[in-house]
């Protein structure tokens, strides 16, 4: 029998082929989730109401930081590429670019930082979630707080920028935490 399906080697090529392919499908899911929840969006200038921010760290929370990256990741190279999946339909280097360009940027680290924390056990219960999360949001809002500034000045920046999502994102994150501790899936 040339191929046998009992061969230590069709094991390991089967395993290893079942992760990359699940891995991708993933990656696709989360993108896409986060291409959708971009769309929902209260329109205000500079920067959109969206439920982007809050999916992100959804993602790093019930995938941790290695396939929540990957799916951040994958999200901003389709918008790079001209799919447009950032907020009110836009895409490419001009938006990334632009004024929001800051917060599209730091969606990577909130994400990594959010699903290490998760990794760590803090997926586990509504607090610790929670406390993950603030720590994602905080990093994404330090990217999007310092790259708008550059645009509108650093006063303006934190009252358009930082200071009228306070209330929503505070919202969006215990959300975000009371759902995590339901759906978190160890790594693989």
């Amino acid at each position: 029998m040339i191929f046998n399906l009992h061969h230590p080697l069709h094991s390991i090529f089967w395993s290893k082929n079942k992760s990359i392919t699940k891995h991708i499908l993933l990656t696709l899911i989360g993108t896409s989730l986060l291409a959708f929840a971009s769309q929902l969006s209260i329109p205000m200038q500079p920067v959109p109401l969206t439920f982007q921010s809050a999916t992100v760290l959804f993602l790093g929370l019930i995938f941790g930081s290695r396939l929540g990256t990957s799916m951040v990741a994958s999200y901003l190279i389709a918008g790079l590429c001209g799919i447009p999946v950032f907020a009110n339909a836009s895409f490419g280097l001009t938006t990334l670019l632009g004024p929001t360009g800051g917060y599209l940027i730091g969606f990577l680290p909130a994400v990594a930082i959010t699903g290490w924390l998760a990794e760590n056990g803090f997926a586990k219960n509504i607090f610790s979630a929670f406390a993950a999360s603030l720590a994602g949001a905080s990093m994404m809002f330090l990217f999007g707080y310092v790259w708008l500034a550059q645009f509108v000045g650093w006063h303006t920046a934190y009252l358009v920028g930082v200071k009228v999502f306070l209330v929503t994102e505070s919202i969006k994150l215990v959300i975000a935490a009371a759902v995590a501790p339901y759906c978190w899936r160890k790594p693989y």
